[in-house]
């Protein structure tokens, strides 16, 4: 056998496991790509709804809900390994009534993946405030997003999660009192985080999935009120967020008898 007969077969031995293991990646990723919540059917009909504002998709995927409100929009991060479109009972309410939404499609539904594409909307929109949000891993994100862009944003609000980083933003908090998914000592620290106005809303029977439409969720405790109840609860927490006086110090408390608060004001 010649040398270059001899230095081709060793070249095959070594790129033939690499190749494989190349292959074997690719499989594998293509594979947990595939294995995520699927949006169910009170999702997906309620983008067959007649509505007054414009619906559209972005080149990127996003998901824009536009009643033209100049004043508000809101950044919203799906949780993880959650269809996107799994919120849009929730967000086209909320559009319907207080602010323009992005719905942000994140890379494998992984926020961790696409923690900067708020920046992308900020660039090329303009409100006069954007408040960032999320449901879980997205809420997280959004949070340590938040921290580094302060002067962006008006305010922070997550869904069944917790800020990261410290921040003098604005933040709401809502989860259910049923969440079996939620780190509750991170949830403990949250206040500690923030030197904005803080604010904790418990949703008494609400649970870690009923944020969005997309079923039953791995390890998540029995919810003992309906997906629609939660996300009733979760509209009103929003509105009365959002639409607090300029001062940064009027939050009111209304004490519904189906939640529960944890409010601290750190206004001077």
């Amino acid at each position: 056998m010649d040398r270059n007969s001899k230095r081709k077969k060793r070249l095959l031995g070594i790129g033939l496991p690499i190749l494989i293991v190349v292959l074997l990646l690719a499989a594998a990723i293509a594979v947990f790509a595939l294995r995520y919540y699927p949006a169910d059917e009170t999702a997906i009909a309620s983008f067959a709804v007649t509505r007054t504002f414009e619906e559209r998709t972005l080149d990127n995927g996003d998901l824009v809900f536009d009643p033209g409100h100049a004043q508000n929009g809101l950044i919203f991060y799906p949780g993880a390994k959650v269809d996107e479109k799994a919120y849009a009972p929730l967000l086209h309410r909320l559009a319907e009534e207080e602010m323009d939404v992005y719905l942000v499609k994140m890379p494998l539904h992984l926020a961790f993946f696409g923690m900067n594409r708020a920046g992308e909307i900020t660039e090329e929109s303009a409100y006069d405030h954007y408040y960032i949000g999320g449901h879980s891993l997205g809420g997280a994100m959004a949070a340590a997003y938040a921290a580094k862009h302060e002067t962006d944003l008006a305010g922070i609000i997550l869904l069944a999660a917790y800020p990261t980083k410290e921040t003098r933003l604005d933040t709401l908090l809502i989860y259910g009192s049923e969440d079996g998914v939620l780190n509750m000592e991170r949830v403990q620290e949250a206040q500690n985080l923030v030197s904005g106005q803080y604010r904790e809303t418990v949703i008494d029977g609400g649970n870690h999935a009923q944020f969005g439409n997309y079923g039953d969720q791995a390890g998540d405790g029995k919810a003992a009120i309906s997906p629609s109840d939660q996300q009733e609860e979760t509209l009103e927490q929003i509105r009365e967020f959002t639409l607090r006086s300029p001062d940064r110090c009027s939050l009111s408390n209304p004490h519904e008898l189906s939640v529960i608060f944890r409010f601290s004001s750190k206004c001077p």
